[in-house]
């Protein structure tokens, strides 16, 4: 009790907040506690702003700044589910982004983190599901990293348009992770005109630029590569033997526990659709040649003997791994009956996948 007395004589000893970087300091440590409720959050939250008083400017955004942070934790942590969630969002403060005092605060507590907390609740606002609403750009500990959805595709959008440098870094470093993981789909490559036009030029800036020329060729609608492929009796095979079906492929690797895993939710949907003439379920397998047997033997182990196997076959002119761009597996395609892509980053075996392929076959 001593200590908080002593804290706020301090805070009021200031003379007109002259020293910024005490008050900044001040306001660090009345918010470093862990708040068990929001009206704990949302006290703290009011006490700061009749003590800082409404002409320190400065020191009411770095208090909107704290109040967002641990209002995002706090949400996080509760998975959105406590009661009194819903008044901690109705007392939330708006933030421009572009305020240097802002960019700041983002330099000294973790940009990506803090702009995570701060989009999630802005959707919360707007009567979004928590799990819709949470970053689903980033990999964290957490939570595992969902399929991107609309509120992430906006909240891109106006991380470039804005003109925060420092979020503009955050967030390009980010976009590798977004190729390499959803390839580049309509919504992700509706954002090139705005990094072009918006974002300052860079080393990093002109790195996005280029995946975006690399991973155009496997957008929607454009012809599927012909990488060499073989199966287990040797004979070689490319995409353009399949025309005339939608062919379905799981890529994987017998060093893949995941992709082993999931194999039989891929063999039950190949089963679903036995009854249709026009569609393909295959695997291409990203084994290396030294490794062929050990393929043979996995593919009888694992009861895939009634569906067509390939593995890659690279040439001086055809690498399977290179035109796709694997960097992960299990990776799933769907390949429409004119050999044009439907999407080589398809979700994996489910009722999501079914979807995508009841459509096709519509098509």
């Amino acid at each position: 009790m001593k200590i908080r007395i002593l804290i706020f004589l301090q805070f009021l000893y200031f003379p007109l907040f002259a020293q910024d970087e005490n008050i900044y300091q001040y306001l660090k440590q009345t918010w470093s506690k862990e708040f068990s409720s929001a009206k704990d959050i949302t006290t703290t939250y009011h006490d700061n702003i009749k003590r800082l008083g409404k002409k320190n400017i400065p020191s009411i955004v770095q208090n909107n700044c704290f109040m967002i942070l641990k209002s995002g934790k706090y949400i996080t942590q509760h998975k959105g589910e406590k009661k009194d969630i819903k008044s901690l969002l109705r007392q939330t403060p708006t933030i421009d982004l572009n305020d240097s005092t802002v960019i700041v605060f983002m330099q000294q507590n973790s940009p990506g983190q803090w702009t995570d907390y701060y989009y999630m609740i802005q959707a919360l606002k707007k009567g979004e599901t928590f799990d819709a609403a949470r970053d689903g750009i980033s990999m964290s500990t957490q939570f595992l990293a969902r399929p991107l959805n609309h509120n992430d595709y906006a909240k891109l959008k106006n991380i470039f348009s804005c003109n925060n440098k420092l979020l503009h870094e955050t967030y390009l470093e980010k976009m590798k992770f977004l190729f390499q993981n959803n390839g580049c789909p309509e919504e992700i490559a509706a954002l090139r005109l705005t990094i072009e036009s918006c974002v300052k030029d860079s080393p990093l800036k002109q790195e996005i630029l280029k995946l975006y020329t690399q991973y155009q060729t496997l957008s929607k609608g454009q012809s599927a590569p012909l990488s060499s492929l073989k199966d287990t009796n040797g004979k070689n095979y490319t995409f353009a033997d399949f025309r005339g079906k939608v062919v379905i492929v799981d890529v994987w690797a017998t060093w893949c526990c995941s992709c082993i895993e999931k194999m039989p939710k891929f063999m039950q949907l190949k089963n679903e659709f036995k009854p249709y003439k026009d569609i393909l379920f295959l695997t291409i397998s990203i084994d290396r040649k030294s490794n062929r047997d050990k393929w043979l033997k996995a593919i009888k182990e694992n009861n895939m003997t009634d569906m067509l196997n390939l593995i890659s076959d690279p040439t001086a002119n055809s690498h399977f791994e290179t035109e796709y761009h694997i960097t992960g597996i299990p990776r799933y395609f769907i390949i429409d009956k004119e050999g044009k892509i439907v999407t080589v980053f398809a979700p994996g075996p489910g009722e999501e996948m079914k979807t995508l392929i009841q459509n096709t076959l519509k098509q």
